[in-house]
């Protein structure tokens, strides 16, 4: 990093940006740039793990807490039009679907307001936007409204713009070159030189050049130490050594990522090579949970709770493997049991029964519970479960809240404070894993991905990545 780049940011009051690539010290900047600062900033990303990221980086710099406020874009909007709901016409607390981009609207009109520019004014000075590339249109209309207001900096990189919004995504040639000015592009590679990976550093930093040129990478040996090749066909069923390369990164606590593409038909893999690999890898959920309140619209509306035991059964099908083997036929068919001699899992039993007399949250998760510690399942959608055994515990303690105003709740609260995963060995897609670092990442049919994808997929391991393709050069 440029050492007068963030006294450089500091002292700046027009419309900047800084070409940020994934790993180089993005978060360390924007952090010595406030504490250059003598005046409160606002700092603005997407996620509440970017939150939670920079917020550590502050601490661990020493910044002082008075020096700053961050929040993602959506939360900061919200809390705008709220506090103004007599002129921003907004007073619903919790948008979802196409109404956030009617808040956006309403918080960019809002911020036209003489009233809401002193506002805005007396409580900072300047703004940071972190992970630029990953704004809408409707979200770049915003920060450039803030930016009549405050000296704006925007930190991104182009090469790591693989969302698809409904509203089209920011356009850097269109919308950032001719309007704002380069302060800086950072330049070294840190998150691999920090990991004791520089070889892997300097490699990953010639890739990049490459995928922004429009060129193929070649991954034709030799390679350099931290970059492995596997060549082998994952959808080759008959091979029973297809899954071989996964296991030897169980013997270590080490942080994996095994990473798909982010269109549907790679979601589903995630979730069935976990399947596949027993639960030693456990698939991640999309943050929306989308499979997740579909299964509660259904429980909550099963009409009897023989219904309501079968869908439960089915849940948990799509989170452990051999589940079926546990449950006597009758349990299975949404009927009280008889346990005998031959019951396998007497316990097991008792709980559906008891579950089929009372169906109240605390019985389900107790089921729950059970089949997941059964010696015979495995889970591979740990993600899912855990979400859903939150949820329960939330209608538990609040009686009058319905299942699915629980799961609301929850959602709201888990936006918040992200997923807690314990599970260190997983399975994503590039939507999901984007903007995190893993100990060690494993690049799935690699050949298929596009130059962005495949970007952000090779940037997310520190120590290790391991590209598993039959070709020599990728992206095909």
């Amino acid at each position: 990093m440029d050492d007068d780049l963030p006294a450089k940011l500091a002292a700046f009051s027009g419309k900047g940006y800084v070409i940020a690539p994934a790993g180089y010290g993005k978060t360390h900047l924007i952090a010595m740039a406030v504490k250059a600062s003598l005046q409160r900033q606002l700092i603005l990303t997407h996620t509440y793990a970017g939150v939670n990221a920079i917020k550590k980086k502050m601490q661990m710099l020493s910044v002082p807490a008075s020096r700053y406020q961050i929040d993602t874009i959506a939360s900061w909007t919200l809390r705008l039009c709220l506090y103004f709901p007599n002129t921003s016409k907004w007073n619903k607390e919790y948008p979802s679907g196409k109404e956030w981009a009617k808040l956006y609207e309403a918080g960019t009109a809002l911020l036209a307001k003489p009233f809401v520019e002193r506002f805005v004014r007396s409580s900072y000075s300047g703004v940071y936007v972190d992970e630029y590339q990953d704004c809408s249109s409707q979200q770049h209309t915003l920060v450039a409204a803030i930016g009549k207001h405050l000296s704006c900096r925007l930190l991104g990189d182009p090469m790591q713009a693989i969302f698809d919004f409904a509203d089209k995504p920011v356009d850097w040639e269109r919308d950032i070159y001719p309007h704002y000015q380069l302060l800086g592009e950072l330049k070294k590679p840190w998150r691999w030189h920090s990991a004791g990976a520089p070889e892997l550093g300097g490699w990953l930093d010639e890739a990049s050049k490459r995928l922004r040129a429009g060129e193929r990478i070649s991954i034709a040996t030799p390679l350099p130490k931290g970059v492995n090749r596997v060549a082998i066909d994952l959808t080759d069923f008959t091979n029973p050594k297809r899954l071989n390369c996964f296991f030897s990164f169980l013997d270590n606590d080490d942080a994996v990522i095994a990473i798909h593409s982010g269109d549907q038909k790679s979601k589903n893999k995630t979730h069935k090579l976990a399947q596949a690999l027993g639960g030693r890898f456990s698939s991640i959920e999309e943050v929306e949970g989308k499979d997740l309140f579909s299964f509660i619209k259904k429980l909550e509306a099963a009409k009897t709770v023989s219904e309501r035991l079968c869908l439960v059964i089915e849940f948990a099908k799509k989170c452990c493997n051999a589940v079926d083997g546990i449950f006597s036929a009758a349990t299975k068919r949404g009927e009280q049991a008889r346990a005998t001699k031959a019951t396998k899992y007497p316990d097991i039993l008792e709980l559906a029964n008891r579950y089929l007399a009372d169906p109240s949250s605390p019985n389900l998760a107790r089921l729950l519970a059970a089949i997941q510690s059964n010696p015979e399942t495995s889970t591979y959608r740990r993600d899912l479960l855990n979400r859903f055994m939150k949820i329960l515990r939330v209608h538990e303690e609040n009686a009058a809240l319905s299942l699915q105003e629980s799961a609301q709740r929850y959602q709201r609260d888990f936006r918040h404070s992200g997923r807690p995963i314990r599970h260190n060995k997983l399975i994503g897609t590039t939507l999901l894993v984007k903007g995190l670092e893993y100990d060690r990442a494993i690049i799935l049919e690699a050949d298929s991905m596009s130059p962005k994808e495949l970007y952000v997929a090779l940037t997310r391991g520190a120590k290790t990545i391991t590209i598993v393709t039959l070709r020599n050069t990728i992206p095909a």
